[in-house]
């Protein structure tokens, strides 16, 4: 009796643990565990953090996850900007990818599409339980981790501006560039990467206003001219018969270097430019008006942070907020607005009042965080800018109102 008691309070003790160890996931401030695992070499290889001395932007993904393809062209390019900068006190930048899946065949011929063999990549074939993986409690892919030279992290998903800037703000020798004019960019479909013919691309600044609108031409490619490309900017497509359901639409320069690939949206195909992005779509046939670039640069990122009616502050996304604070604080002199947006679902002035009060919430833990009151702002717009057309009396999906249930921060660094 005395033995089964003794095995029970045992069995007990451990599954206590184990549970714990589950639910309780990776939070900003934590040492990345070690991963050992296979290459694309075929050889295994380990990586222990903090890794030679360098920041190492970590991305967990898997070929069956379509979410997972959106930012593996970034973070090629990222890594090719920035491997080889010199940092105030890291030795420089690594991009290490962790595929989640068995299908070794699917990811070698994904990492040559990707563009992705200059970084390095890693496959665990048992997916979240393998052993080294189940240390940093994944609960969706993809997920990515940014870990500092002394092996800490620093970001949890976070936005590919916010690396940028994080890396930007890093370096020793921050050159203020001038920016190009102009646009000229190649859409092609599909894994033979055919050219998209005759198609109406148009350009979207960060409010999802119409710039411009063009055609492409015999050879997919296309130009928009007299623009400010300082700003985000996105490219767009409509539905189109060229491109099948099983297809993704590319963004290419001429030259043919795939740049990044094309969202699904509700009629048709959406593709961010980012700022690193800019100078592989320069018009080669013609000179730029350069136009200087405004020092500091203003960071603006999108969260989606409450459902609809809600007013607290989960542990989700608490680890967003502090990933936000994190990077407050490697620019000490830097302002943020917390702008607060909602869908139309409700009365206008409920919806107004909802806004300030998330907004101000969040100011309030920011400053529970030791981040300066003066350095923030509260601001409530409520249901007064949507991302699309759902406002009153519009028929929208439960998607719609999802997308204007947002959160913005712009984050203004200081002279």
């Amino acid at each position: 009796m005395i033995k089964f008691l003794f095995i029970f309070i045992i069995t007990i003790s451990i599954c206590q643990t184990t549970i714990a160890q589950v639910a309780t996931p990776l939070s900003v401030g934590d040492k990345a565990p070690s991963l050992v695992l296979p290459s694309f070499k075929n050889t295994e290889e380990s990586y222990s953090f903090p890794y030679n001395n360098k920041i190492m932007l970590l991305h967990f993904w898997s070929s069956s996850v379509s979410s997972s393809e959106q930012n593996l062209f970034k973070y090629s390019k990222l890594y090719s900007k920035y491997g080889n900068s010199d940092f105030n006190t890291a030795n420089g930048f690594e991009v290490l990818t962790v595929a989640l899946q068995s299908d070794r065949i699917t990811w070698e011929l994904d990492l040559k599409k990707y563009n992705l063999l200059n970084v390095h990549n890693l496959i665990a074939q048992k997916g979240y339980k393998d052993y080294f993986v189940n240390f940093y409690k994944l609960s969706e892919t993809p997920t990515t981790f940014l870990i500092d030279e002394f092996g800490k992290i620093i970001y949890i998903n976070p936005d590919i501006r916010a690396i940028m800037a994080y890396l930007a703000n890093r370096k020793s020798n921050y050159i203020n560039n001038t920016s190009q004019t102009s646009i000229t960019g190649k859409i092609v479909i599909g894994d033979a990467f055919k050219n998209l013919k005759s198609s109406t691309v148009y350009l979207l600044n960060e409010k999802k206003d119409t710039l411009q609108k063009t055609m492409t031409n015999d050879q997919g490619t296309f130009s928009f001219g007299n623009i400010n490309t300082l700003q985000n900017l996105t490219v767009g497509i409509f539905s189109n018969d060229q491109i099948m359901e099983e297809d993704n639409a590319f963004l290419s320069t001429n030259n043919n270097d795939v740049i990044s690939i094309f969202s699904k949206t509700s009629n048709g195909y959406s593709c961010n430019i980012i700022d690193l992005e800019m100078p592989y779509f320069k018009n080669l046939n013609g000179t730029e008006t350069a136009i200087e670039k405004p020092k500091p640069a203003i960071i603006v990122y999108t969260e989606h942070l409450y459902k609809a009616g809600e007013l607290e502050l989960s542990p989700a996304v608490k680890l967003k907020l502090n990933a936000i604070i994190s990077q407050l604080k490697t620019l000490p002199n830097s302002k943020l607005e917390i702008i607060s947006h909602t869908s139309c679902k409700g009365d206008n002035n409920l919806n107004l009042a909802l806004s300030s009060k998330r907004a101000n919430l969040i100011l309030n833990y920011f400053v529970l965080k030791g981040i300066s009151k003066l350095r923030l702002k509260a601001i409530g717009k409520g249901e007064t800018e949507p991302l699309n057309e759902c406002v009153d009396n519009f028929p929208c999906t439960n998607d719609e109102l999802e997308e204007n249930n947002r959160t913005d921060f712009k984050i203004t660094p200081q002279k």
